[in-house]
């Protein structure tokens, strides 16, 4: 299984000054869900990703990228 590259949440949270609480409602996604995608656990839904990835102005096959 591949890993998730998460710097580039990390950084669009940091850059934007949200907590992570702000940055799931803008994703419409739990606090549970992102703090999994953040740790790596591989039992996370694909749409969690695609509302990321829109929120953030990314593709999701870039959180793949090494």
């Amino acid at each position: 299984m591949r890993t998730i590259n998460t710097s580039k949440i990390q950084t669009y949270i940091k850059e934007n000054n949200l907590t992570k609480q702000q940055f799931c409602k803008q994703c419409n996604i739990s606090q549970s869900v992102l703090n999994k995608i953040l740790k790596n656990q591989h039992n996370i839904h694909i749409l969690a990703l695609f509302k990321i990835a829109k929120v953030i102005n990314i593709q999701v096959f870039e959180f793949f990228e090494e």
